[in-house]
């Protein structure tokens, strides 16, 4: 008895909470029933009233203002009650708006279609106090429950959208770096299920000639895994900050046992992570690896020969305190491919229950390594495949290739090939490398400026106007020029069809948009551009000599 008694007061104390500050609009024609209700809601507290004499005006106050509850007549002129809910369910608005029907329609059918078009709840004339009050009340109750419910989701979905915004920052982006044997380059994506995942892919150089590799999968998805992840890319990278880094990554199976041991260390839930770490001497090609469980990599040789990396170098990271790992090693060639990938893409599933697995992973990289292969391209085949279905699992793709350019550049020329997303981080950091790397191979820092300008401006609108969400930049040096060529696959742009801007008019008689790209080109000495195929190139050059004259050069040669 004593706990019924107490939990009556706490009820009505909830009630009356959830309509201290509820806005109800009272929709009748009859001004005596408006009076009446509008004095019963006074005494349940709700003093924010407002009233409509018939549909149409409760539409208008409706869009005038924000009301919590609407108690609503059938029987108006103008426009009755059943024309208000259809009105506002062909809206969307009646998910969020109680409607609570009083009206002396008394048939069945009546109250079935008002519910039918998304009325709360439906009170006959004249009704009944007790009644009236018990569904106010729970209707606004229900209706602040859910607007709080919508708020902490929205929450939420802000703070993640965060968390994956920094978790994709700890991505590198691609890179290329000249090496004795030609040009490594390294392409990789990440690509969480949900929000944040655990799947992770980095690389670093460390030394004047050794090139970190590493690719891993946590055992578990969201928010859990993703954090695992972040504190697996920082404990090696936290080694690569140590006096003995070189000897640790020399011998990888070193890194893997300080790593493990940190990760495997109270543990209870038992997560742990598949990794692949690889690190590559640039100086003779040697690449040394561990693979703790993981999928073992594809080795594609220029001769088309299809090598798996295998060999078991020990368990999970996680799994076992004091585990010992063992390496192998592999010499890589001029025209080599190395794809490294998690179980994302391997076990992506079709409509059919089919999985993607190794077999369409090794004549992809067959059919890829004809034209330029890019994770993004890997990728688009996985999602295809599987016809458009939420993702089942994260996904990490590292494509690394050695000694491209060994084939490409002719005596006294240089070239250099990046492949990445245009956002803006990886803009900037393509643009500053540029200005690092021309003037080093004694491209004057005047055409080196023009140079990382015009490329900021074109990648920039890339991603901007035309929705790029990647590209190949080809950057090569001759004793005369440098050009530079950009290739994309979004919507086709032709800077020869631009109009020369009136750059003697007024700021506010000038139009918006095309002066950018117009004083870009500008700089160059040159410049060309073609479509075809769902492929667009932008050349432009500049000379190393004097400046180009004020009129540059457009060319149809290709």
């Amino acid at each position: 008895m004593t706990n019924e008694t107490d939990s009556r007061p706490r009820r009505h104390a909830a009630g009356q909470g959830a309509v201290a500050h509820a806005r109800v609009l009272v929709v009748d024609d009859v001004p005596e029933n408006r009076e009446l209700l509008v004095r019963r809601l006074a005494r349940l507290g709700v003093t924010q009233t407002d009233e409509a004499v018939n549909g149409q005006q409760a539409l208008e106050k409706l869009d005038a203002g924000h009301f919590d509850l609407v108690l609503l007549d059938i029987m108006m002129p103008i426009m009755t009650g059943y024309e208000v809910l259809q009105r506002l369910n062909a809206q969307g608005r009646i998910q969020d708006l109680p409607v609570i029907v009083i009206s002396a329609l008394s048939e069945v059918d009546d109250i079935a279609n008002c519910i039918k078009e998304g009325a709360e709840d439906f009170l006959l004339k004249p009704f009944n106090s007790t009644l009236l009050r018990a569904r106010i009340l729970s209707s606004l109750e229900k209706k602040f429950l859910r607007d709080h419910t919508r708020q902490e989701l929205q929450r939420k979905q802000a703070e993640l959208a965060v968390a994956r915004t920094l978790q994709l920052a700890l991505v590198p982006p691609p890179a290329s770096r000249e090496t004795a044997f030609g040009e490594l380059s390294i392409d990789l994506v990440l690509d969480p299920a949900k929000e944040v995942g655990g799947d992770l892919v980095d690389h670093f150089a460390l030394g004047e000639h050794l090139h970190v590799l590493i690719l891993g999968d946590v055992s578990d998805k969201g928010a859990g895994a993703a954090l695992v992840m972040a504190r697996t890319c920082a404990l090696f990278r936290g080694l690569a900050g140590r006096h003995d880094a070189l000897q640790l990554f020399a011998e990888p199976e070193l890194a893997m046992a300080e790593v493990n041991e940190v990760l495997a260390f109270n543990n209870p839930s038992c997560i742990f992570v598949t990794l692949m770490l690889a690190t590559l001497d640039t100086s003779t090609g040697r690449l040394c690896y561990v693979r703790a469980g993981h999928v073992p990599s594809f080795l594609r040789h220029a001769d088309g020969g299809l090598q798996r990396l295998e060999h078991a170098g020990g368990v999970p990271f996680g799994v076992l305190e004091g585990a010992v790992y063992a390496s192998d090693s592999v010499v890589l060639q001029a025209g080599d491919c190395l794809l490294s990938l998690t179980d994302g893409v391997t076990e992506a599933v079709a409509d059919d229950g089919t999985m993607f697995g190794d077999g369409r992973v090794a004549d992809w990289l067959a059919d890829a390594m004809q034209e330029a292969p890019t994770v993004a391209g890997l990728l688009a085949t996985v999602r295809e495949f599987e016809g458009g279905a939420p993702p089942s699992d994260d996904v990490a793709i590292m494509l690394v290739q050695w000694g491209r350019s060994a084939e490409a550049p002719q005596s006294g020329q240089l070239q250099w090939e990046y492949s990445l997303d245009p956002a803006p981080q990886a803009v900037s950091e393509l643009v500053d490398q540029l200005l690092e790397r021309l003037p080093e191979h004694g491209v004057e820092a005047r055409v080196a400026h023009h140079v990382a300008l015009a490329l900021d401006e074109l990648l920039t609108n890339l991603s901007s106007h035309a929705g790029a969400d990647h590209c190949r930049v080809k950057v090569e040096i001759t004793p005369e020029r440098v050009s530079l060529v950009i290739e994309d696959q979004a919507r086709p742009f032709d800077p020869r069809q631009l109009e020369s801007p009136d750059t003697t008019a007024g700021v506010e008689e000038r139009p918006i948009g095309g002066l950018g790209v117009y004083l870009t080109l500008s700089l160059a000495q040159g410049f060309d551009y073609c479509s075809e195929e769902e492929r667009n190139l932008t050349m432009l050059w500049f000379a190393r000599g004097p400046s180009p004259s004020p009129e540059n050069t457009v060319t149809n040669d290709r």
